[in-house]
């Protein structure tokens, strides 16, 4: 089935919860992920195949500087490519919105995100121990330029 990429407003906040709860060890609470939706920096993206939410992508902006603070795709959903989408519609953001250094933190042994952020041009620049709960872990900070035009 072909996935669509949305926009994610505030009337998906229960959607992203549950996934949230779902795919995350220590999950965002359904108020945080309200006020992220309703911040005028952000940017929330919900991947879907027909009407079933199968990934989602949250992001926020302060050009000249983005962060992305979630991509996560359903586990049965992986290796279709679905994370590359999403993480190419986060660079077409950034560029839209003019920020050229793009960061992130992903946990030390996550070998399929790692991978991802590495072939998309993200480099590990930093390491800091214990950042992850459940199970504790290291925060691998990664980033990236955006190639200017």
């Amino acid at each position: 089935m072909n996935a669509v990429i949305r926009p994610a407003t505030g009337e998906d906040s229960a959607i992203l919860a549950r996934l949230e709860g779902a795919l995350f060890s220590v999950p965002w609470t359904e108020a945080a992920l309200e006020s992220h939706l309703a911040a005028d920096y952000t940017l929330s993206l919900l991947l879907c195949e027909g009407d079933r939410p199968v990934g989602y992508l949250l992001a926020g902006f302060t050009p000249p500087e983005g962060e992305l603070y979630r991509l996560a795709i359903l586990p049965e959903k992986r290796r279709l490519g679905y994370g590359r989408r999403l993480l190419d519609a986060f660079f077409d953001a950034a560029k839209e919105r003019g920020a050229d250094t793009l960061w992130l933190d992903v946990r030390e042994h996550n070998a399929a995100a790692l991978a991802l952020y590495r072939s998309a041009g993200f480099s590990v620049v930093l390491k800091r121990e214990n950042y992850y709960r459940d199970p504790t872990e290291a925060a691998l900070v990664m980033t990236a330029t955006r190639p200017k035009e």
